[in-house]
């Protein structure tokens, strides 16, 4: 029997190495303390170690917690003859000793400590089949409300021990939203985001949850499982805002006073008050039972509305719930007087206007809240001064502030000012203000220009916005500084696009013609302004404005040559280096103002890398790009007017009337530009029915001034010689006719 028992032993021997037994793998070694770990349900008879002693030992000896469970034979083999519960126990506490033949202890006894280790044999269980709890309406998202628990009596710090929980059924699940959660490692039940907002008892007031509970993680298909019902019932929330609350203004009651009051779902929370806005002070507290106090007494006129919340903390700091919003109104008592508008309100009312005519309203201000009994006021006149030519030459609308004439239209030679002390009041209080009414003048003169033609203004076509190019002047006879005698101008014609304006000096009357917006020399070279000036106040019936009102000036625009502008300042273009030489890199375009042709060139092309066209403005390489050796270039593309004509004009018109040679420079915009100067003769003369009037000067074939002096006198002399031949012939001949004949024929011609 021995032999086969060890022949048994020997292959369980085989099948323990295989299964790992023994401390780090080893299945035999010296007596000494150890410990052994062994997976609890295995079949009886497993080897569990075996220990070697040396001579004179020859059998070892089991002690302790044995349990009738585990044995060791003379070899050292330790083994157990029972199946292992962990549950049951889960530590053995042995002794094992070496003896020798006689049976005395060689080595020790050592402790051996067998450790049963567990495997997945039990199923979780819950701790109640149903369970039954509550919420609130609106509770905060996340926040446990009830718990479920289970357990399993295998080995927590294995995953055979630990549970996973889940809902796995919803009832009712609307439009398939789950409204519950469960924490799958704690069991608590919380409310979803969409739970917190949709439960509401007076539709769904209760639900029914089935949870599972699995072991293993809830990771393996062959974990164990259990399952609970779990029924819930929805109570209404009462974290509510409570209704928006009134506080009389300036109370004299005693403070702190009760005004409002929160409520949590349950007990225990801590309640707080904080600002909506930043106040200089908050008169507002709350106490832990959620009662809302005003501290002080408010002022409507300081602030007539509070909005501040009220929040919830549970025991450690968190919040149970949003915060709730609390409107507090201050009702206004009758505790501020009517305010004038100002010291004095003045009025001004012409002399011929009518009864009952509107000529002004007074506005007085009352603190007190709008549009109740509070701040309703009443305007009533008291005293007039002087009361010329009698009393009562004013009302006003009792509750509108309106003041009409009431008598008669007023006139200036009477007096030209009225003083009335007005009484505003509302239900208890009462206000003196005070109205001046000045009489002014019709407006029965129109204004009249200094002059009416303010001639030529010759202006760059880049003269400054805001400048002030000319000063004109009208004057108006009615009386000074009133709206009957201001003057405001109005260009009429010649400034469609509003180029300029004309302010007026408020007390000369003076009228400052500005540039409002650029002059162009291509749209409008010349243009002839006409300016109207005419009064703000209207002029009395029969009177009207006439060309005395109205006065001109010629606007010259000269022309400035203006540089090309480009379509954008930067342009941007990416190319691989590895691009051949001549590639297309971008291309850039400007455009002169004048309509000339652009011509382009590069500068600062320092690597010499890019060419543009000058005509087309496109860009593109000359020589191999090189990253490494710079990855972002820059150059600048400069535009230039090409040069097909100039345009020469004069900057004044005090010029001596004679012949003056203007030298011109001109260049080219080549890279170095070259120039040349030539030389233009201009002549200033006087202007003679639309031509140049020029003295003759010597042309070849036409005698000099002496020669025809010469030519002259030579003629006369032989004029005289004949005369004298004539006249000798006369004497002799004595006949009158032919007398009368000769100094006919030969006088006629002198006359011509």
């Amino acid at each position: 029997m021995m032999t086969q028992a060890r022949l048994h032993s020997l292959c369980l021997l085989a099948l323990y190495l295989t299964t790992g037994y023994g401390q780090e793998g080893k299945v035999s070694g010296p007596l000494k303390a150890m410990t052994l770990p062994v997976f609890e349900g295995q079949e009886p008879s497993q080897i569990i170690f075996q220990f070697k002693a040396d001579p004179p030992a020859v059998t070892f000896k089991l002690t302790g917690e044995t349990d009738d469970t585990f044995k060791i034979d003379s070899d050292g083999l330790l083994y157990h003859i029972k199946a292992l519960d962990r549950e049951t126990k889960a530590i053995h506490n042995l002794q094992i000793a070496a003896l020798d033949a006689q049976g005395a202890t060689v080595v020790g006894p050592v402790p051996i400590t067998i450790e049963v280790e567990d495997i997945n044999d039990n199923r979780p269980t819950f701790l109640q089949s149903k369970y039954e709890g509550s919420v609130r309406q609106n509770s905060r998202p996340g926040k446990p409300f009830m718990y479920v628990n289970a357990t399993d009596l295998d080995d927590p710090a294995t995953l055979n021990g630990q549970l996973f929980y889940e809902i796995v059924i919803q009832l009712p699940k609307i439009n398939n939203v789950m409204y519950f959660q469960i924490n799958n490692k704690t069991g608590a039940i919380s409310l979803t985001r969409e739970g917190s907002q949709e439960l509401d008892p007076a539709k769904n007031p209760s639900y029914n949850l089935v949870v599972s509970v699995k072991d293993m993680g809830g990771q393996n298909e062959n974990s164990f499982s259990d399952t609970a019902s779990v029924d819930i019932t929805v109570k209404e929330n009462i974290w509510k805002a409570p209704e928006p609350v009134e506080i009389v203004e300036n109370s004299t009651d005693p403070h702190p006073i009760k005004i409002t009051q929160v409520r949590w779902n349950e007990a225990g929370a801590q309640y707080s008050l904080f600002e909506k806005e930043k106040l200089p002070r908050f008169p507002f507290s709350i106490d832990q039972e959620g009662d809302i106090y005003v501290t002080q007494p408010l002022d409507r006129e300081e602030n007539d509305s509070y909005v501040f919340y009220a929040a919830a903390k549970d025991e450690y700091g968190k919040p149970l719930a949003r915060p709730l919003e609390i409107h507090v109104k201050v009702k206004d008592i009758n505790d501020n007087p009517p305010i004038c508008p100002s010291t004095v309100t003045v009025f001004e009312v012409q002399e011929n206007e009518k009864l009952g005519s509107n000529i002004g309203t007074l506005t007085a201000h009352d603190m007190d809240e709008e549009n109740t009994v509070n701040s309703i006021l009443g305007y009533r006149i008291v005293e007039q001064t002087p009361k010329l030519p009698t009393d009562g030459l004013f009302l006003v609308q009792t509750y509108q502030g309106v003041f009409q004439l009431a008598k008669r239209s007023l006139k200036k030679q009477d007096t030209p000012q009225y003083n009335l002390t007005v009484e505003v009041s509302d239900k208890d209080f009462k206000t003196l203000c005070f109205v001046q009414v000045n009489i002014i003048d019709i407006n029965d003169q129109i204004p009249i220009f200094e002059k009416s033609d303010y001639g030529n203004l010759t202006l760059a076509e880049d003269t400054d916005i805001g400048s002030t190019i000319l000063i004109i002047q009208a004057t108006d006879a009615d009386e000074p500084l009133t709206g009957s005698s201001k003057i405001v101008y109005r260009i009429i014609q010649g400034d469609s696009e509003g180029r300029l304006g004309i302010d007026t000096d408020p007390q000369t009357n003076a009228g400052y013609v500005t540039i409002r917006k650029p002059l162009d020399f291509e749209t409008a070279a010349i243009s002839n302004i006409v300016v109207q000036a005419e009064n703000p106040e209207p002029l009395v019936s029969g009177v009207t404005y006439n060309a005395s009102s109205l006065a001109t000036f010629k606007l010259i625009v000269t022309d400035v040559n203006e540089a090309p502008i480009f379509s954008q300042d930067v342009f941007q273009a990416k190319v691989s280096e590895d691009a051949a030489v001549g590639t297309k890199v971008g291309s850039v375009t400007a455009k002169d103002p004048e309509g000339l042709n652009v011509s382009y060139s590069l500068r600062g092309d320092t690597r010499g890398w890019l060419k543009i066209h000058p005509v087309t403005g496109e860009i593109s390489s000359v020589a191999p790009l090189d990253r490494e050796a710079q990855s972002l270039y820059r150059v600048r593309v400069v535009a230039t007017e090409v040069g097909t004509h100039a345009r020469l004009s004069t900057k004044h018109t005090d010029f001596e009337e004679r012949l003056y040679e203007i030298p011109i420079r001109i260049n080219d915009g080549g890279r170095p530009p070259l120039e040349g100067t030539v030389s233009l003769p201009v002549t200033f003369c006087t202007c003679v029915e639309g031509r140049c009037f020029r003295p003759a000067g010597h042309q070849a074939g036409i005698p000099t001034m002496g020669m025809a002096v010469g030519i002259l006198l030579t003629t006369f002399l032989v004029i005289g010689i004949i005369l004298a031949v004539v006249f000798i012939r006369i004497q002799k001949n004595k006949g009158k006719n032919n007398v009368g004949s000769a100094q006919a024929s030969e006088n006629q011609p002198l006359r011509s």
